[in-house]
């Protein structure tokens, strides 16, 4: 077990457990006992291969407290008319008064009173064994942060109701990795538009560290529908961790749109089971790194009933030293006869040090399926090049338009146009410099 593992095990044998349910302060035992056998993950666990697990060397593990700067100014809302939610150095610093009708936002610990019977199966039904899962038993054992996200159907006469999560560390926090749990309850036919801010500075500017391991687990009744954007530009000396899993009922769909345009190590993982028929995932992201950073995508969608369709696109931009890792899975399973998946993943290399790892699957068990994937790693087009040269622009501006124009690709998916528009601003302005680009 290694030093860092050793340490964390060491303190969470002396971490406090707060109040609840008899269930849940058993669930935390056996996932800190998990953890202090299996310690963290390293290179020869397949699906961490290339993540830099040395990133975390210095960050203490540690329940979250109150913010240790509460002026701590951060940037404005990405989206206007949600209801915004403040998550700071992993704690929630305020629910949100200003909600629609039938939705309801609630504290963990909340939470667990009024919707226990169908948050326990979910808090249990997290894979906690191995050193893979080692930040989800970490995450499960301190579990004492977190947000339930409740929708009515038919709530806001069928609109979308809208959630803004903004999350921050303060200025000059200690290097400490927080543990925040997330759940979205989404009733037959509840519609809700979730954005996901992850800035502490405007585009990743300034030095503030901080480190947020997050655990979500989403359940979409019926023709539910799930909007999901998240944005991400933190400090490089930020370290951030996402697990998300939902379960997909008939005819529900979620749409997810991630950009990574910070942090110096940033991991999502995102796992979503297609379980009724005619449930629908279309998921899309990017990635523009520069420096050392490095940001892992590990995506696998599960279809499990007939006539259920998938998309995977995602695009990266790297530059400097940065690395970026795509593994994107579809497993079709038998008796899910008439599926369709799609699955893309292009990236652009600036620099003759970026790297860039990528691995598609499929795995197919059923029959009249329409499936297919791909994956490139490669500069730009020289001859797109001289064609703008060729038209007054200059050999800098020509790759730099180019290489705006491949992220455009997944900020024209998203909805709304100011949101869409703000997000371009953040990837424009995240695009690296030098002489590569």
């Amino acid at each position: 077990m290694s030093g860092l593992a050793e340490q964390w095990s060491e303190a969470l044998a002396s971490a406090p457990q707060g109040p609840a349910p008899g269930w849940l302060l058993q669930l935390r035992e056996r996932a800190a006992a998990q953890f202090r056998s299996t310690g963290l993950p390293h290179r020869k666990v397949e699906a961490w291969k290339y993540t830099p697990i040395a990133a975390l060397e210095g960050f203490r593990l540690a329940p979250a407290r109150p913010a240790s700067d509460p002026e701590t100014q951060v940037p404005a809302p990405l989206c206007e008319r949600s209801a915004v939610v403040d998550i700071r150095d992993g704690r929630l610093i305020e629910a949100p008064a200003n909600l629609p009708h039938g939705v309801t936002v609630l504290p963990l610990s909340e939470g667990l009173d009024r919707f226990e019977e169908r948050l326990r199966p979910l808090f249990e039904g997290v894979e906690l064994g191995g050193a893979t899962r080692a930040f989800a038993a970490l995450n499960t054992a301190l579990a004492e942060q977190g947000l339930v996200v409740h929708v009515g159907g038919g709530v806001a006469g069928g609109e979308a109701a809208r959630l803004l999560l903004r999350w921050s560390f303060s200025a000059g926090a200690a290097a400490v990795m927080s543990h925040f749990r997330l759940f979205f309850l989404l009733d037959d036919g509840a519609r809700l538009d979730l954005v996901e801010q992850f800035m502490s500075s405007w585009a990743g500017t300034g030095n503030i560290a901080g480190g947020l391991n997050v655990l979500c687990q989403a359940e979409l009744g019926a023709g539910a529908t799930l909007s999901h954007v998240r944005v991400q530009a933190e400090s490089e000396q930020a370290v951030l961790l996402t697990s998300t899993t939902l379960e997909q009922a008939r005819g529900s769909r979620y749409v997810y749109r991630g950009f990574d345009l910070g942090a110096g190590l940033a991991r999502h993982e995102l796992t979503t089971r297609l379980s009724g028929p005619g449930a629908d995932a279309d998921i899309a992201g990017a990635w523009v790194l520069d420096g050392r950073r490095h940001v892992d995508n590990h995506v696998c969608v599960e279809h499990l009933a007939p006539e259920c369709s998938s998309e995977q696109f995602f695009r990266g931009v790297l530059g400097g030293r940065s690395r970026g890792v795509f593994n994107g899975r579809a497993l079709i399973q038998a008796g899910a006869d008439g599926s369709s998946v799609r699955q893309s993943n292009a990236n652009l290399l600036l620099s003759p040090l970026a790297e860039m790892d990528t691995k598609p699957e499929l795995e197919i068990y059923a029959d009249e399926v329409e499936a297919s994937h791909g994956a490139t790693v490669g500069q730009l087009d020289e001859t797109a090049v001289f064609y703008l040269r060729s038209r007054g622009l200059s050999d800098r501006a020509a790759r730099r338009m180019l290489t705006m124009a491949f992220c455009r690709a997944v900020t024209d998916r998203v909805e709304g146009r100011g949101l869409a528009g703000r997000i371009a601003e953040l990837v424009d302005a995240a695009m690296p410099t030098g002489e590569d680009v």
